[in-house]
């Protein structure tokens, strides 16, 4: 039977923010780092997809975090594979403190890109072996992301897509957009450390080069946000106090 993987992490000094604790950001990069080094120890990381000019890319994740670990401090990411259709695989996540105690849940939801095509590739046909092969039968610890409606009206930012922006794939790096949202918001919220719920869609690319404009509302206590070039919504994203 497939079995979760368990990462083991360690809070750095250059991994804080202004409380001296670990910045959502980076908490959100190490689950990710989890998710590939999970994908790489079973042979289904961007590299293995490589051969067949495929690669991974997330589609929507949402994350809940209660509270967020201090300097020094361990944290181990609990990660599996909870279910696959014809266009995303579902991965979920739990994290939990050095005292054992769960502080944040995560699910997330992959698609696969066609390298040439820059279009998703059907997951029946490409993986269905390896996926049937390390499901998890666990449902995710908290709701998928939710809807996003195009945002048009708010508060407007420009930024261009720079060399530090891009990943691996030439397009705008996951943990930059969520960096983009993160500081944009209430200082005062972060300094109380209040828990709170991400969602976040993927969109379309954004490449080196092009221009950004980040657009940001509130609307009913829910901070919205929209990346998008002149021609394409990018990201669509909500942050909610819980």
């Amino acid at each position: 039977m497939a079995e979760k993987a368990y990462f083991t992490n360690h809070v750095e000094p250059q991994d804080l923010d202004f409380t001296s604790r670990l910045k959502a950001p980076n908490l959100i990069m190490a689950a990710l780092n989890a998710a590939g080094r999970d994908a790489h120890n079973k042979g289904f990381d961007y590299v293995d997809m490589e051969a067949d000019n495929h690669t991974w890319v997330l589609g929507r994740m949402a994350i809940e975090i209660k509270d967020r670990p201090k300097q020094y401090s361990d944290y181990r990411i609990e990660t599996w594979i909870s279910g696959y259709n014809r266009i995303l695989s579902t991965r979920n996540f739990r994290m939990y403190d050095d005292a054992g105690e769960e502080f944040a849940v995560m699910t997330s939801q992959w698609a696969m890109l066609d390298m040439t095509t820059r279009t998703s590739v059907d997951l029946t046909r490409t993986t269905a072996e390896v996926h049937n092969t390390y499901m998890v039968p666990d449902p995710e610890p908290c709701p998928p992301a939710c809807r996003l409606r195009p945002l048009t009206e708010g508060d407007k930012h420009n930024h261009r897509v720079r060399y530090s922006d891009i990943d691996f794939n030439r397009h705008m790096n996951t943990i930059r957009y969520i960096e983009m949202i993160f500081d944009r918001l209430p200082i005062e919220a972060i300094g109380e450390n209040r828990p709170f719920r991400l969602d976040i869609h993927f969109l379309n690319e954004a490449v080196l080069g092009e221009m950004l404009c980040i657009t940001t509302s509130e609307q009913e206590g829910v901070l919205l946000f929209e990346i998008a070039t002149d021609e394409k919504p990018c990201v669509r994203a909500a942050v909610k106090w819980l």
